[in-house]
């Protein structure tokens, strides 16, 4: 690093390292080139602006906790971020407010109308019902995957009787496309393998000072490439091919990418067929179910049979045949 460095420019290396891991003041004067006495009085006129402390070693870092950083975005990018705020606003039931600061101060870096909207929003999601045991559950969830820390969770799944207690290295945190529930993907202690847990269903998160790493042949591509939503399976990927019908069905399937591995081909009737290599298709009968009998399960042969059996359910809950014979 030069010795001629701006005051400016100085400053703002030492922030971008600072935030990547603990530095003394020797090592920091080593690593740009300047003496001692000026990388002391630089980090008192930094710790101004950014929560500076001094990490178990003794040396020095920015607290990413508690780290503001300005962004400045131009008119199509606050116009995204905005989509991609409004829709986490539209997701939350409880009262968030990290969610709620989030938005005011992105709302301080767009433009109006997003502004204003954001602001509102911000309110309206200070004024849900307030839940501190889900906030508190999603700040230690954070907190560990940002230090890279194991947690401790007591997690209640939905078919259990009661809540089991787990020992997780928390590897992604991932939203799931299809509702507003948020997963926790990492290492179990006790399946030994990779496993999912839904935030919502995590009654208590302790963190624990056991640092882990994540692997480096770890790929969150890889992994949710076949998956629906964020379920993914450990056996081959089978193909789900279905027949959507002309008209209003054929053409919202066709406004929106389901799954990165699906295929759409054209159909003479005008309706088409959707293909994808799916994990689980057990996830994905909400969504089939969606679009009623605008659609048809070709195959797995398996997912046929399933939609075949509620459809008798449906003919005997609605009295269907009933109906149809008293005509």
């Amino acid at each position: 690093m030069k010795r001629g460095m701006a005051k400016a420019e100085r400053l703002r290396e030492m922030e971008r390292l600072y935030l990547q891991r603990g530095y003394s003041d020797g090592e920091m004067a080593a690593r740009l080139g300047i003496d001692r006495s000026t990388v002391y009085r630089d980090r008192l006129e930094l710790s101004r602006e950014a929560p500076i402390v001094n990490d178990d070693a003794g040396r020095w870092k920015i607290d990413r906790s508690g780290y503001l950083s300005n962004v400045r975005v131009n008119l199509n990018e606050a116009l995204a971020l905005y989509l991609a705020a409004r829709r986490a606003s539209q997701q939350t039931r409880i009262s968030q407010p990290h969610l709620a600061s989030g938005l005011e101060k992105l709302a301080m870096a767009l433009r109006q109308p997003m502004t204003a909207r954001l602001s509102r929003i911000a309110q309206d999601i200070l004024a849900q019902q307030a839940s501190p045991e889900r906030v508190k559950v999603l700040e230690t969830v954070a907190r560990a995957w940002a230090e890279g820390l194991k947690l401790r969770l007591s997690y209640q799944s939905l078919k259990a009787a009661r809540p089991y207690n787990y020992l997780v290295s928390p590897y992604l945190i991932e939203p799931s496309p299809w509702s507003d529930a948020a997963y926790l993907i990492g290492f179990s202690d006790v399946h030994g393998d990779l496993t999912t847990f839904k935030i919502e269903r995590i009654e208590h998160a302790w963190l624990t000072t056991e640092p882990f790493s994540i692997p480096a042949d770890f790929d969150e591509a890889a992994l949710l490439r076949y998956a629906w939503g964020i379920w993914y399976g450990e056996g081959e990927p089978v193909k789900v091919t279905l027949r959507f019908a002309a008209g209003v069905a054929a053409r919202r399937l066709k406004e929106s990418v389901w799954h990165p591995t699906q295929q759409i081909s054209e159909l003479e009737d005008g309706g088409c067929l959707w293909q994808a290599q799916v994990a689980e298709w057990q996830e994905m009968l909400p969504w089939i179910r969606g679009w009623g009998a605008a659609v048809e399960v070709l195959e797995p042969q398996g997912l046929r049979e399933e939609l075949k059996r509620e459809a008798r359910r449906l003919v005997n809950i609605y009295d269907i045949l009933q109906e149809h014979d008293g005509r």
